[in-house]
């Protein structure tokens, strides 16, 4: 902006024009690379993650307050239980 300034009267309003050229062609996103598409993205449907951590919280919470504990328990060892299985049958 400051070489706009010194510039002469006949001469600012050019480098002010060129000037805005340039950050118009700095931030345009015409550059930017193309979004995948969503059906290239997988998302891990395997429930042994989520189970152990239910199990994690399960057997403290069981101590707590039982019927609750005692279920998440039932529901980690189902959820961990398939897990396993959708591994090996990958595999």
């Amino acid at each position: 902006m400051e070489v706009v300034n010194r510039a002469g009267p006949e001469h600012r309003q050019d480098l002010r024009e060129y000037a805005i050229d340039l950050l118009r062609e700095g931030t345009e996103a015409v550059d930017a690379p193309a979004a995948r598409p969503a059906q290239a993205r997988q998302k891990s449907q395997n429930p042994l993650g989520l189970g152990l951590l239910l199990l994690f919280v399960g057997v403290p919470l069981s101590l707590l307050f039982p019927p609750l504990g005692i279920g998440m328990v039932v529901i980690a060892a189902v959820m961990c239980v398939v897990g396993v299985g959708m591994i090996v049958i990958r595999r």
